[in-house]
């Protein structure tokens, strides 16, 4: 259990309503993706710019900053064909890779991206 998990349950039950919460955080601990695959994670937001998407934040360690993306870069396309469908997270199962086209001053240049699982001391 990850630090910020066990605070929430430790207030909750400081307050008396660990009772309430118990079974929904039992549901979000045991919840299971339904192909068994686990959620992954590149570290990035994304907001959507006309016709792009632009980074808007960006965690220092994660996948996405050490595929060399910075805060301001666009996306102007990826591999799994619209922008429209493209996540604002880049969400999807870990190992998932996403060919991004980004443009920064002006210049596009490929960016891969592959998604790992969630490390609790990087993103809690």
């Amino acid at each position: 259990m990850d630090r910020s998990r066990r605070a929430m349950i430790v207030t909750l039950a400081a307050g008396g309503l660990l009772a309430t919460a118990a079974p929904v955080l039992a549901a979000e601990v045991d919840a299971v993706d339904p192909v068994g695959e686990t959620p992954g994670w590149s570290g990035v937001e994304l907001a959507r710019d006309g016709a792009a998407w632009r980074i808007v934040m960006l965690e220092p360690l994660g996948p996405a900053a050490r595929a060399g993306l910075r805060p301001g870069d666009l996306v102007a396309g990826w591999s799994g064909g619209s922008l429209e469908a493209l996540s604002p997270s880049l969400a999807g199962p870990a190992g998932d890779r996403f060919d991004l086209t980004t443009i920064r001053a002006g210049v596009p240049r490929p960016v891969c991206i592959i998604l790992e699982q969630p490390d609790p001391e990087v993103r809690p």
